[in-house]
C-alpha cells in the first residue's frame, strides 16, 4: 500500500486548522496526513525532527506576518520540501514575490475549497518533484561533462608525453643519419646502409605520427595552420618520393598531369595536404602491381584546385569500399598490405575535411581507382625565393667565425646538433640545463642560441624569458628545437621571444635554412671548394 502524503500545516488559528484538515479529509483516491503546528517555531521545530512532503503556511502568525513569515522559514538553513502558502491577502504583488522566493503555490483564505486545496498540493509536489529531477539530471551532466574534460586533459597530457619521449630517441637516429649522409667519404655500400637507417627511422616516425594524428583528431585537438608555398617545389617533393617507390615494380610507371595553369603558389596547410597527397599515392602504388598511377592537378581560377590520384590497378569490392574510412583498416591481399597502421586514409579524409573539403572514390572494374578532393587555396606569384642547401651537401659559410650555444638536457641531442653544426664550420658550446644555459649565454655572448623546451630544471619557455630580459644578450636570435611539437608548446615559445621553431627528429636541412636566415649567411658547397672551384652559394 502507498505510503499517505504527509503535510505540515503551519497555522496559529485553530478554526482554519480544522476547515483544512476537514477538506484534505475529503480528497479521493489520495491518501493525505495532516500534522499540525500552531507556531513558526513549532513548524521548523517538526521539520527538523520529522520528514513530510508538502508544508502549507499561513503567512498571519503572531512571530511574523506577511513575506517576512517565508523568510524566516527558508532561512532556517535546512531543506524546505514542497511549499504551498496560504494568506488572507489577495494582492498578486504578494503572490509573485512569494512564488519567486520559493513557494509552489499561492492560495487566499476564503477562496479555497477541497478540490482546489487538494489539486494545489498535489500539483506543488509533481512540480517541485519534476524540479528536483531536472536539478539532479543537471548535476550528472555537469559531473559528466567534468569527467570528459578531466578524460579530455588526461588524454593530451599523454599524448604531448608520448610523442616528446617517442621523438627524442628518433631524433639521434635520423640525426646521424643525415650527417653521415654529408660524409663523402662513405663507400656505396655504407651510403646505402645510411640510407636505409635513415628510411627507416623515418617510416617509423610516419607510424608515431599516424597514431598520433588519430588520437589528437579524435581528441579535436587537430588545428589547421596555412602558410604560403610554392607550387612547383611542393609538387617536386612529392614527385622524388613517388617516383623511387614506383621504381621498384618494373611493370608500374608514376606520371605527374599537372594543368598548365597551376598558380605559382597557394596558400593552405601545406604539411596536411603533402601529408595526403603521400598516403594517397603511397596507396597506389602499393596495390598496383602494373601500370601507371597518375597524380593529377587541376585548377579552376580564381582559387578551386582538383586532386587525382588515379591507378590501374584491381577495383575495389563494396565490402571494401564500406571498410576503406575504417580505422586500423587495410584492404587488398595480404600480401599487398605491407607495413603500415590502416590510419592513413581515416587522416587523409579527416585532415581533407579540415580543409573544406572531402574525399571522393571511384571504383570501377577494368578502370581502377580514382581518390580525388577538391580545395579553396589563396594563390600568388612565389617571388622571393631563395635556394635551400641540398640534403647531401658539405656546406659552409664565408665570413668570421660564428658561435653558436647548444642547450639540452639530452645527451644525444646535443651530440646531434653539434656535430651538424661543427660540420659546417660554427663554433659550438653546450650547455646541460636551463641555468647552465643562461649562465653560459652570459659569459660566451653566442651568435646563435639552439635549445629545447623541456628540461628538468628549468623550462625552455623560462629560459628565454629571462635571456630576454639581461642586456646584451637580449637579442641573439634563439632557435627551439623541441620534441614536444604541438601548437600549442610553439606558440609559448614563440610568444615569449624565440625566434623560430622546429620539431624533433630535426631536418638538418631546415635547421641550416633557418641558421642562415637569422644569421644572414650564405651557405657555400664545400665539396667544389675542395676541388678548385670557387664553391656555389646555395642560401
Amino acid at each position: 500500500m502507498d505510503q499517505p502524503i504527509r503535510v505540515l500545516l503551519i497555522e496559529d488559528n485553530a478554526a482554519d486548522a480544522r476547515l483544512i484538515e476537514f477538506m484534505l479529509g475529503e480528497a479521493r483516491g489520495l491518501s493525505l496526513k495532516l500534522e499540525w503546528a500552531s507556531s513558526l517555531t513549532a513548524g521548523v521545530a517538526h521539520l527538523q525532527r520529522y520528514p513530510v512532503d508538502a508544508v502549507l503556511l499561513d503567512l498571519g502568525l503572531p512571530e511574523s506576518t506577511g513575506l517576512d513569515t517565508l523568510q524566516r522559514l527558508l532561512s532556517q538553513g535546512h531543506s524546505v520540501p514542497t511549499l504551498v502558502v496560504l494568506s488572507g491577502l489577495t494582492d498578486e504583488e504578494v503572490a509573485v514575490q512569494a512564488l519567486q522566493a520559493g513557494a509552489q503555490d499561492y492560495l487566499v483564505k476564503g477562496q479555497v475549497d477541497s478540490s482546489l486545496l487538494i489539486r494545489a498540493i498535489r500539483y506543488a509536489i509533481g512540480r517541485s518533484q519534476a524540479e528536483e529531477a531536472l536539478r539532479q539530471a543537471h548535476s550528472e551532466a555537469q559531473a559528466a561533462k567534468e569527467r570528459a574534460e578531466e578524460a579530455s586533459r588526461a588524454k593530451s597530457s599523454f599524448l604531448a608525453n608520448m610523442s616528446h619521449d617517442l621523438r627524442t630517441p628518433l631524433n639521434g637516429i635520423l640525426g646521424f643519419a643525415q650527417i653521415l649522409q654529408w660524409d663523402r667519404s662513405l663507400t656505396e655500400r655504407q651510403q646505402l646502409g645510411v640510407s636505409a637507417i635513415r628510411q627507416s627511422g623515418e617510416h617509423l616516425l610516419t607510424l608515431i605520427n599516424d597514431i598520433l594524428d588519430v588520437a589528437k583528431i579524435e581528441a579535436g585537438k587537430v588545428e589547421i595552420v596555412t602558410s604560403e608555398f610554392p607550387v612547383a617545389k611542393f609538387f617536386q617533393v612529392i614527385d622524388d618520393i613517388i617516383r623511387v617507390k614506383a621504381q621498384q615494380k618494373p611493370s608500374l610507371e608514376f606520371v605527374c598531369d599537372f594543368a598548365p595553369n597551376l598558380p605559382q603558389a597557394i596558400r593552405t596547410d601545406e604539411r596536411r595536404l603533402r601529408q595526403v597527397l603521400l598516403n594517397l599515392l603511397d596507396n597506389a602504388v602499393k596495390f598496383t602491381e602494373r601500370g601507371v598511377v597518375t597524380l593529377k592537378v587541376r585548377f579552376t581560377p580564381p582559387m578551386r584546385m582538383l586532386f587525382e590520384v588515379q591507378d590501374t590497378g584491381e577495383a575495389m569490392s563494396e565490402e571494401q569500399l564500406a571498410r576503406l574510412f575504417q580505422p586500423f583498416e587495410q584492404v587488398g591481399d595480404a600480401h599487398q598490405r605491407g607495413g603500415g597502421t590502416g590510419l592513413g586514409l581515416v587522416i587523409s579524409q579527416q585532415f581533407v575535411r579540415l580543409m573544406g573539403g572531402d574525399i571522393q572514390v571511384d571504383s570501377r572494374r577494368g578502370m581502377g581507382n580514382t581518390f580525388s578532393f577538391e580545395l579553396d587555396v589563396a594563390t600568388s606569384e612565389w617571388t622571393s625565393r631563395v635556394e635551400t642547401p641540398s640534403e647531401t651537401a658539405a656546406l659552409s659559410y664565408r665570413g668570421p667565425k660564428r658561435r653558436v650555444l647548444v642547450v639540452d638536457d639530452v645527451p644525444e641531442n646535443r651530440a646531434v646538433l653539434i656535430s651538424a653544426l661543427e660540420a659546417v664550420g660554427f663554433d659550438v658550446r653546450e650547455a646541460t640545463s636551463g641555468h647552465d644555459g643562461i649562465a653560459l649565454a652570459q659569459s660566451l655572448l653566442p651568435d646563435l642560441i639552439v635549445m629545447d623546451i623541456v628540461m628538468p630544471d628549468i623550462g625552455g619557455v623560462e629560459v628565454i624569458q629571462q635571456l630576454r630580459k639581461i642586456p646584451r644578450i637580449e637579442a641573439i636570435p634563439i632557435v627551439v628545437v623541441s620534441a614536444s611539437a604541438t601548437p600549442e608548446v610553439e606558440a609559448s615559445a614563440m610568444a615569449v621571444g624565440a625566434n623560430s621553431f622546429l620539431r624533433k627528429p630535426v631536418n638538418l636541412k631546415d635547421l641550416m635554412q633557418c641558421t642562415a636566415r637569422l644569421l644572414h649567411i650564405a651557405w657555400i658547397d664545400g665539396a667544389q671548394e675542395q676541388r678548385g672551384s670557387p664553391g656555389r652559394v646555395v642560401a
